[in-house]
């Protein structure tokens, strides 16, 4: 008892492999609850062990990341827990950064497995598929949204106590004024439409306004109405998706037995984002016509769709509302423009949005395996782009999912995977140049060091110097296109890597650097560990993590 006892308390979360429901409902003696809680013990000793290799120095990251990644969700305890290191702890900032990454690379694993699965012909249920989304940019929140819809359900049938004895309409309108009532579904302000977390079915349920686009909220409707026995499922509906509710076999909406053709066995169609009522099938027909289609295809528009592609219209949406906001500058406020506001840093999460929805693409455009020129080989160089910039961690992930597709020498991707996924690990297991400050032709030439916070003499834009160069590294191209000439003092100055509070990551002329001392660079904290232990206050300085590369600075 004491073993399975601590097992519960110490541990809420456990790898599917453990199937740890099952168990906990079993009898205590089914079970070697000792060993399995000293299993447990020895994985979080070996993720502190590995995360702190990881900090220690720049090398060989990818494969530390992938053994703390073969543990699944045995290693999320200790890693939430690591990006909750308190503030007075030395490396505070490189901990929680690095602690974040390793988990966010589990989640995005996990993710793709739903994918997968879907891909390749497994039945995937409508919320797991959507809030493989969520897991891109879940970062240490809670994320178990099965749970979440089984006490949904609870509350439901506390409030309908006779809804199992009812018709399949009676309970398919309970469900959906149960989600109207408590503003479970649909947004409060249309200005808000296009905002990106009204794609994610995870926030919506756990937001307190609980923001979704009628996609999102036809999922939620869906999840608990399938959960009550009703056979429901999305409709698609162009611009507008609605849910349908099918009657079992031999059985009226109204639950009577089915006798005649003319009987009204549905589907019942609902609109669960913003009404608590049946939508007639004439209003969706002339909505249709409205939209240029005809009553003769209108048809084709009022069955149910699939899965995969309620997971590509959310895709779809996702990348719209991240081109939007790009094309507004990244405007952050009330706009009226899309806003990014998910758990993090909201350039960073704009990121992991864009690179979840190529994924989805890549992974569901087209059936799997085959290669299709027109839908999936397109993202293929999309999303080496950003394996190589963003998410390096991830090589196990491009070698497992992309690579096999494409396992052809006559394929032109074939040899661009294989060097973008060469050059990423041979860099990654490379020590960094030692780059020394006091010696003569240096210490007279860089002014400013690796910690240092500016902001940018021309753009405006807030960073922090994260190496430099005695003068300019690029090549010719490069300093053409940026007239690199034409600076006062030209290219025989010293040049500086910074990383930018928007994520990127600029290489910047020291006559355009203003060292600011802000007491604290808001913008820049979450993103700073990837290079920094901490803030010190009393200098106004990054403390580097990065010592290994410049240890004098």
């Amino acid at each position: 008892m004491l073993w399975r006892s601590l097992c519960r308390t110490e541990f809420r979360y456990w790898d599917s492999k453990h199937h740890i429901g099952q168990k906990f409902r079993g009898n205590v003696g089914d079970v070697d609850w000792k060993t399995l809680y000293l299993f447990r013990k020895n994985v979080e000793f070996r993720t502190i062990s590995i995360l702190d290799s990881i900090l220690d120095v720049q090398v060989d990251r990818i494969e530390k990341f992938e053994r703390i990644a073969e543990f699944g969700y045995d290693a999320k305890e200790t890693l939430v827990q690591q990006c909750h290191t308190p503030g007075t702890i030395e490396d505070v900032l490189a901990r929680r950064f690095y602690a974040n990454a390793v988990l966010d690379h589990i989640h995005r694993s996990r993710a793709l497995e739903e994918w997968w699965s879907l891909a390749t012909g497994d039945q995937v249920p409508l919320e797991r598929a959507l809030g493989a989304f969520d897991l891109f940019v879940l970062h240490d929140q809670p994320g178990d949204l099965l749970e979440f819809f089984d006490e949904l359900v609870d509350h439901l049938r506390i409030e309908f106590p006779n809804i199992e004895t009812g018709s399949t309409r009676h309970k398919a309108l309970a469900a959906v004024k149960f989600l109207r009532r408590h503003n479970l579904t649909g947004i409060a302000n249309e200005i808000c439409y296009r905002d990106l977390q009204n794609n994610y079915i995870g926030i919506a349920l756990r937001d307190p306004d609980h923001p979704s686009l009628p996609l999102i909220s036809v999922a939620i409707y869906c999840a608990i109405a399938n959960r009550l026995g009703l056979d429901a499922r999305p409709c698609g509906m162009p611009n507008h998706v609605h849910a349908m509710v099918f009657p079992p076999v031999g059985e009226t909406l109204d639950g009577r037995p089915s006798t005649h053709e003319s009987d009204d066995c549905g589907p019942i169609y609902l609109d669960p984002y913003q009404l608590d009522k049946e939508v007639p099938v004439d209003n969706l027909q002339s909505m249709l016509e409205s939209w240029g289609i005809s009553p003769i295809d209108s048809s084709h528009y009022l069955i149910d769709t699939s899965v995969g592609n309620i997971v590509l219209r959310t895709s779809r949406n996702i990348l719209a509302t991240v081109h939007e906001f790009r094309g507004h500058g990244g405007a952050m406020g009330d706009t009226g423009h899309p806003t990014i506001r998910l758990y993090a840093n909201p350039f960073a999460d704009m990121d992991n949005a864009f690179y979840s929805a190529l994924w989805a693409n890549f992974m569901l455009s087209s059936p799997l395996p085959s290669v299709d020129a027109n839908s999936r080989r397109q993202f293929v160089p999309l999303l080496l782009e950003r394996f190589e910039r963003l998410y390096p961690m991830d090589a196990s992930l491009i070698e497992k999912y992309i690579c096999p597709p494409f396992n052809n020498s006559d394929n032109p991707e074939y040899w661009d995977l294989h060097e973008a996924l060469r050059v990423v690990r041979a860099a990654d297991s490379t020590p960094k140049q030692l780059r020394l400050r006091n010696v003569p032709g240096v210490r007279e030439r860089v002014k400013y060091k690796v910690g240092q916070v500016f902001r940018h003499k021309r753009y405006g834009y807030m960073a922090v110097i994260t190496g430099w160069d005695v003068e300019c590294g690029m090549n010719s191209d490069w300093m053409a296109h940026n007239q690199i000439d034409s600076l006062s003092r030209g290219r025989h100055q010293s040049f500086y890597h910074a990383l930018v509070e928007d994520t990127s990551m600029r290489y910047v002329a020291e006559e355009n650097v203003e060292i600011m001392e802000p007491e604290m660079p808001v913008s820049l904290m979450s993103l700073a560990g990837r290079y920094f232990k901490r803030w010190d206050k009393g200098r106004h300085i990054f403390i580097s993590n990065i010592r290994d590369e410049y240890p004098e600075d």
